[in-house]
């Protein structure tokens, strides 16, 4: 019964050993529907992809604008005067490897939609409707990755802060 809940909600579908894959995961309404809007949901999708892709650019570069104009050039004034403080460090460290999760991602994110995009759903509406649900997984880690960066951000805010007054948390 786990594994039933768990493939309706994620799309992954998970066998016994030795059985076969003899439910689909799209029921009959389901596929009539799909088949029914499928030019309004591609013309939905590629509006997202465009849309996303603009998002992507645009936190892509503020990302990339505060490591290299911000984070990385204090942690370096700080080691040339002597002035220790592992946690601007360690923060440099995650913001720098979340950027590149972010990157990496999105890019994943991106071809399933692109995938998604290029299935004719009015013929495979089961493929389609399979693909859409690994797609918007996709999408909600991308969403988490934002979540993270901008935690990372604050974060390094309020560390200079510290740095600034002084103080130490």
């Amino acid at each position: 019964m786990f594994f039933q809940v768990f493939a309706a909600f994620t799309g992954v579908k998970v066998w016994a050993e030795g059985e076969e894959n003899t439910e689909s995961l799209v029921t009959a309404e389901q596929k009539t529907t799909i088949m029914d809007h499928c030019d309004a949901m591609k013309d939905s999708l590629k509006s997202l992809q465009r849309t996303d892709s603009r998002a992507r650019v645009y936190l892509g570069r503020y990302y990339e604008t505060i490591l290299s104009n911000f984070i990385t050039p204090l942690n370096i004034r700080l080691v040339e005067n002597n002035i220790s403080n592992t946690k601007l460090l360690d923060n440099q460290t995650n913001f720098a490897a979340r950027r590149t999760n972010f990157n990496d991602d999105y890019i994943s994110y991106q071809q399933s939609l692109e995938e998604l995009v290029n299935i004719n759903c009015k013929t495979e509406p089961e493929k389609f409707y399979e693909k859409l649900l690994v797609t918007r997984e996709k999408r909600k880690i991308v969403k988490k990755d934002v979540s993270k960066m901008r935690g990372l951000t604050d974060e390094q805010k309020k560390l200079v802060e510290e740095l600034r007054d002084g103080t130490e948390r």
